[in-house]
Order: C-alpha cells, then sequence, then structure tokens
C-alpha cells in the first residue's frame, strides 16, 4: 500500500467518525515542522498501520495549515508521491478531533521530548492527552520516563530512527521492498539534515541508509521511479548514484526557496517557541525563535525597515510573544566561510526588559560579539531601532558557529529561568 492510499484510508475514517469509538492516537513532529518532524509523524503512522492494520495513529503536523506552504520542500516532496494538504491534519485539526475524542487520547512525540505548541500544551494540561511513546535526537528532556518506545540519542535524522526502529518491529523485510514508495520519503529528510551524508551521521543514519539504497535500488521499484522524477525530471541518469545526489540539490532548493515571502512569512518558515519561567522573579517569558537562511545584510536589502519591525511586532502579537530570536546562518561571500548571527527584538516597555537587555551577557556559550558584522553597518541598526518607539532589535555575530538552534534555546532558557 503506498503512503497516499494509506492516508486516503485514514481519512475515511477520520471523516466518518469510525476511530472516535476509543481513543484517538496522534502522532506529531515538533513546532518548526520541518522535513524532519513532517516525514518522521507521517512514517511512524504509516508503518503503525502495516505492522497492523487495526491500529491507526493520525499525524499532526504542529502548524496552522496556512503555513504549509512556507515550507516548499516538503509541498514538493509530498506531491510527487500526490499527497496534498487535504490527506493531512494541523493544529486547527486536532483541537476539533481531541474535543470529540474519548479522553485521554495517546499521543507519540516524534523529533522532540517535550510538549510543544499551545493546542498540543492545552489538551495535555486538559488532561486530553497521555504520552505514550517518544522517538527524538534532540536533548532528553525527563519527561514521560514510561513513554514505549522511549528512543532518544543524537543522531543526524529523527526519520533515521523512526525507520529502525519500525524495520525491527515489522520484522519482515520483504514489507519494505513491497510497500516501498515511503523510503523516497524517508530518504529526503535524511539527506538534509546529513548535507548529503558528509556531516552529523551517526551510526542509526548510516543503517537506514544503506537499507533505503537496498531497497531503492531493487527492480520494479515504485519509489525508484518516484525519486528518479522528482531528481532528474525529463533526463535519464548516467548512473544511478547520480539520483541521490540530484535529489539532495532538488530538495535543498525548494528548501531554500523564500521567493515571494513578506518578511513575517520568513519568521515563520521555520519557527518554534517556549515558555521559560524564572526562579529569581517568578516570572515567565514566552519567547519564539526563528531559524533564518540568510544574513540580515539580505534581509535589510530586500525588506525595509518598516516590514522588518512590523514583522517583529506582529509575530510577537499573534503569538503572545514577549521576545523574538533570529538566528540566521549563511556561508559569506567575501571569504566563503560558514557564519551565523543572533539577533533578538523585544519592547522596551516590557515589564523583563532589564533582563531582556542583558541577554548576551548570559548567554556566553553562544560567544557573541557586536563588532564586524557582516556587511550591516552601525547606521542600519541604529535606524532599525529608532523607526518605532519602544521596539529594540539588537544583533551579535554568532562566533560559535556550531550552536544552531538546538543549542540556542537551552542557552537563553538557561539565561531567562537562573536570573
Amino acid at each position: 500500500m503506498s503512503v497516499r492510499s494509506f492516508l486516503t484510508s485514514l481519512k475515511s475514517l477520520v471523516d466518518s467518525g469510525a476511530l472516535l469509538k476509543s481513543p484517538l492516537k496522534f502522532v506529531t513532529g515538533n513546532q518548526s515542522a520541518d522535513l524532519d518532524s513532517v516525514i518522521s509523524a507521517i512514517s511512524y503512522s504509516y508503518f503503525t498501520n502495516l505492522k497492523d492494520s487495526s491500529e491507526h495513529v493520525i499525524p499532526l503536523i504542529n502548524i496552522p495549515r496556512e503555513d504549509l506552504r512556507l515550507r516548499r520542500d516538503i509541498v514538493s516532496v509530498l506531491k510527487a508521491h500526490s499527497i496534498n494538504e487535504d490527506l493531512l491534519y494541523f493544529v486547527e485539526d486536532f483541537s476539533q478531533l481531541i474535543k470529540r475524542s474519548k479522553a485521554p487520547s495517546q499521543l507519540i512525540l516524534v523529533d522532540h521530548c517535550n510538549l510543544q505548541g499551545d493546542e498540543v500544551t492545552d489538551a495535555y494540561n486538559a488532561k486530553l492527552l497521555k504520552i505514550v511513546a517518544i522517538i527524538d535526537h534532540h536533548a532528553d528532556e525527563q519527561i514521560a520516563l514510561d513513554a514505549n518506545p522511549r528512543i532518544i540519542q543524537v543522531n543526524g535524522s529523527c526519520s533515521s530512527l523512526v525507520f529502525n526502529y519500525w524495520y525491527n518491529q515489522i520484522g519482515k523485510p520483504t514489507s519494505f521492498y513491497t510497500n516501498n514508495d515511503v523510503i523516497s520519503l524517508l530518504l529526503a529528510p535524511l539527506l538534509i539534515d546529513t548535507t548529503n551524508m558528509t556531516a552529523k551521521v551517526e551510526n542509526e543514519d548510516t543503517i537506514a541508509f544503506k537499507k533505503y539504497g537496498e531497497i531503492l535500488l531493487s527492480t520494479d521499484n515504485t519509489s525508484f521511479n518516484i525519486l528518479k522524477a522528482y531528481a532528474l525530471p525529463g533526463a535519464e541518469p548516467q548512473v544511478e548514484f547520480d539520483i541521490f545526489e540530484s535529489f539532495y540539490k532538488q530538495v535543498k532548493t525548494q528548501k531554500k526557496n523564500i521567493e515571494g515571502f513578506s518578511m513575517k512569512d520568513f519568521l515563520r518558515k521555520d519557527y518554534k517557541q517556549f515558555e521559560f519561567h524564572s526562579k529569581t522573579s517568578g516570572s515567565t517569558s514566552r519567547i519564539g525563535f526563528s531559524s533564518l537562511s540568510k544574513p540580515f545584510s539580505w534581509i535589510l536589502k530586500n525588506y525595509t525597515k518598516a516590514e522588518i519591525i512590523k514583522a517583529c511586532t506582529e509575530l510577537r502579537s499573534d503569538n503572545n510573544l514577549d521576545v523574538n530570536v533570529m538566528t540566521t546562518s549563511y556561508t559569506r561571500k567575501d571569504n566563503g566561510l560558514y557564519a551565523r548571527e543572533f539577533a533578538y527584538c523585544y519592547n522596551s516597555t516590557n515589564s523583563n526588559a532589564e533582563l531582556y537587555a542583558k541577554l548576551p551577557e548570559f548567554c556566553t556559550v553562544l560567544d557573541l560579539h557586536s563588532d564586524d558584522l557582516y556587511s550591516v553597518s552601525a547606521e542600519d541598526l541604529s535606524a532599525l531601532n529608532t523607526f518605532q518607539s519602544n521596539e529594540v532589535l539588537i544583533l551579535f555575530n554568532q562566533h560559535n558557529t556550531q550552536a544552531s538552534r538546538k543549542q540556542v534555546v537551552p542557552a537563553v532558557k538557561e539565561a531567562i529561568e537562573t536570573n
């Protein structure tokens, strides 16, 4: 059964109310809803049913439906499998379904190991959800210790952990050859997260990649044909391994495609938010984190100061944030070096403004410096900070280029909670 056929069948069951006879089961990725999260959730749901056709887990994409369009890599990979958004479930759908489900519904976390998103968190706090399983590659946050499976380990891609778990659980390699179109779905996040198997590759990634290759290069293979059509449209590759690299490049191109995005779209494309509680003051800070693929020099050239400040203030208002953090990662054109920036924006009238002003002092692990900003002048920053009353936007070079959002979030969390 193809992934599309499975999702079509699942939708019929959900829409008819047939699954409401017992508590619903959901599997969700993290709030950034990147390729790894989305494919991990869909494949977990698919493999559950492949092992036991009476089991149905609803794959939840942890964003509003309208935000899927901002993730062009995901849209294009799913489209290659004839999967459109009508077959998918988003936070709006979850909010409706959870009200109709017998409590408590079951929740499986993939690509994160703690609750993310207001809708899921609110349902959990209302005792409408119980976390029953976790598969993740982030730092263990020590919740749901009785979850089964509870697989939390360093890995390039969470999707590899999901595949390897179910490959062992199903125990019939022939099932994966017969139902092989899921493999080209799984290949996409693995190649993106490991830069085409050249960076951050761990043992579980290698194991999964080897199995993917064996399945994809078998004869009469639906998944290989999908892969070929996506990677090399209208062309015949000279050698089979060309397809893997071409597939990676095509997905990466779609991931980086932000043509036509407003500044607010750019901030929402890869976004997470958290609540941190100060042990000193007892106050709570809601902080949003946007990962951006362009430097601030590019942002200042492509958006007006009004658009930048408006996007920041609207994002805070829409999500009831105190601070929005923006982290950029890019390759410098002047020297070819990989670089990162750390910026954040808040309103100076906020009751915790004094603490927020000192965030850089407390985030020492990030090694932040305000000098030698890449093609951004002091005048540019001054103009941003004086454009709208009480809005503060601060930009730094992040000399610790190894620290992605996985390290930035804990650094900010510690800064807020201990000061």
